[in-house]
This record gives C-alpha cells, structure tokens and sequence, in this order.
C-alpha cells in the first residue's frame, strides 16, 4: 500500500458514519441499485441494507465505480422468506427508527424531519410500486420529499440523492453522535486494508506464522 492511499483511508474513515442508514426493498434494475450505492458512498454512509424477496439485486459496475467495494452490505435473501421482517427487527434493535420514504403521505417533510430523534433507518423501494404495503404498516415514521410538479414521485436512486444529501448536510452541521467508534474505525480501515492490498490473505498469514515462531 502507498503512503498516499494510506492517508486515503484515514481520512474517509473519519467521516463514516452509521447514523443515517439506507435500506432497499426489492430494487432489481442494475443502474438505480448502483447510483444508491455511489450516493451512500460519497455522503459517508458505511451501511446499506438490501432486502430481496423476490428480485436479486444486481450492480452495474460503470455506474457505482467500485462504491460497494467501501461498504458494509447486509443481504437478507433468505429463501424461506420473512427478510422485510427480519431487517426491521435487527434495525430495531440496533435503535434505528423505521422511516419509509414515500410520496403516498403527509407525515413529514424532508426539510421539516426532525434527524435529532435517534438514528435513522430509511428504506426505499422499487422503481413502479414504491414500498410493500408491509413495509409501510411496519413503519414507525414516514418521510416524503416536496414536489411542485405533475409527476408523483422521482426515480428510486434520484429521491435517495436528494434525500441523503440533505441529511447527511444536517447530520455534519450538528453536534450528534455521527462518527463511528474508535473500534468500528479499525475494523472498517483493516477491511479496506485487505480490499486494497494483493494477496492481503497470504500475507496476514505469512505474518501469523512469523509473530507465532517469535512467541513459540
């Protein structure tokens, strides 16, 4: 690894952060599921949240240009079903508040949601539909962007820009927990460490073997 890389990775881990977290439902066109994940990156979002029940998420690397590379994906795709359920549960119990963004309700505002009230959780869904219904009865608050035009909603990866952008803008001008721990920073430098070095593998247990012969 350069020193300049190096110097690459300490810096960009200074500004993740896993207050803000994107979770996709059943998005299944390469292009938006890719832009998402290019969004996530340059805003300093670690984690993106992938559900997928009946449509495999798929990227298209000239479009997220190696983003998923730098975060943390959780894919529930279990079979036997049920994933929607068991990602909110594990965001639930992580503290995240369940926020659906949909253009099908009053609740609040992008530029009057209130970030202060926790970590949030918010989930985007398909290209024609929207969100499951599920998703939306499972929702703790809803969040929806202003529009002034005929047309009902933006595109997924476009209303994912706008939204994000404006509160990760938030999220950096206030005093909120936004960074990860100090632990959470090496764990993610030591993972981008082995994405970013050839044959990291080989070499972490060449060094094993080393430190081992030493204490032996």
């Amino acid at each position: 690894m350069t020193p300049q890389r190096w110097k690459t990775l300490q810096r960009v881990v200074l500004d993740r952060s896993r207050y803000l977290t994107v979770v996709l439902e059943e998005i299944y066109q390469p292009h938006n599921a890719s832009a998402v994940l290019r969004t996530c990156d340059c805003l300093g979002i670690q984690d993106v949240y992938i559900i997928e029940e009946r449509n495999k998420y798929t990227l298209n690397p000239d479009v997220e240009l190696g983003a998923a590379q730098w975060l943390t994906l959780h894919r529930y795709n279990d079979p036997d079903g049920n994933n929607l359920e068991k990602a909110v549960h594990n965001l639930r119990t992580k503290g995240y508040r369940i926020v659906a963004t949909t253009p099908h309700t009053d609740d609040t505002e992008l530029f009057d949601f209130n970030l202060s009230a926790g970590p949030v959780a918010l989930f985007f869904g398909t290209e024609l539909k929207g969100l499951s219904k599920e998703m939306i009865h499972a929702a703790d608050e809803y969040l929806r962007i202003p529009m002034y035009g005929f047309t009902e909603s933006y595109n997924i990866s476009v209303s994912a820009a706008i939204i994000l952008s404006h509160l990760a803008k938030e999220l950096h001008l206030s005093d909120l927990p936004r960074r990860l721990t100090q632990t959470e920073q090496q764990k993610l430098l030591l993972a981008w460490i082995r994405k970013s070095v050839k044959s990291a593998d080989l070499l972490e247990q060449k060094f094993n073997q080393q430190m081992s012969g030493k204490s032996g």
